[in-house]
């Protein structure tokens, strides 16, 4: 069972800049029937860390419908739409973690993962938050010991500053995975997949260019 107890705290907004008002007691009435509470043993899960306003977990969803995704997001704008999209979808392998994703990885004694997803995460650029950036070395080796066998992480940032990062980050676990797209010269999204995000379609607005790091577990 989860617990309200990790190590490792998470930053960023609960709610959006919108001042437009929600009923707290009808979002964790809906949220409850698809909260994620426990892992089994006998089922296939991906795990969708910061899924926004949730089109990745929908895009997996559809793609993997025999597998569990867990959307880990604590953004209460982004689960609201989430939601509404699970049911017009009539979709019912999603399951919602609106907490801590440490709290997922902490009580997974055992490798239970075939995926982990990572799109756009909050890249703190200012040198003070650094601290604050979620893939760390430190990070990506606790997502190792929860991955099965040849199981992969998808990485996507548009930021610079996160890449660099991102990178450092790679070297120091070069003993936990093979970086699988490292001699590519093309490491878009769009190459490997047909999904277009709310934070995707703002970097190609700003002329950023998203890359896509894929780690596989050695």
């Amino acid at each position: 069972m989860l617990s309200s107890k990790y190590t490792n705290r998470l930053f960023g907004r609960t709610r959006g800049r919108s001042k437009k008002k929600i009923n707290l007691k009808k979002y964790n009435e809906t949220i409850d029937k698809y909260k994620f509470q426990n892992l089994n043993e006998k089922l296939e899960y991906i795990l969708d860390i910061g899924t926004g306003y949730g089109e990745t977990s929908i895009f997996l969803a559809k793609k993997y419908p025999e597998k569990v995704i867990i959307s880990c997001e604590k953004y209460i704008d982004g689960n609201i739409i989430l939601l509404k999209n699970i049911e017009k979808n009539n979709i019912n392998n999603i399951l919602l973690h609106n907490g801590n994703v440490y709290n997922i990885i902490e009580i997974s004694n055992k490798k239970y993962f075939n995926l982990v997803w990572i799109f756009f995460p909050d890249p703190w650029p200012k040198n003070r938050h650094a601290k604050r950036r979620l893939i760390t070395s430190d990070f990506l080796i606790k997502l190792h010991k929860v991955l099965k066998e040849n199981s992969e992480i998808y990485i996507a940032t548009d930021s610079t500053i996160y890449i660099r990062f991102i990178l450092n980050s790679i070297y120091k676990c070069k003993d936990y995975f093979n970086w699988v797209n490292q001699s590519e010269i093309n490491l878009s999204i769009k190459d490997h997949f047909d999904i277009e995000t709310k934070y995707y379609k703002k970097a190609i607005k700003s002329q950023r260019k998203p890359s896509l790091f894929i780690l596989r577990k050695l």
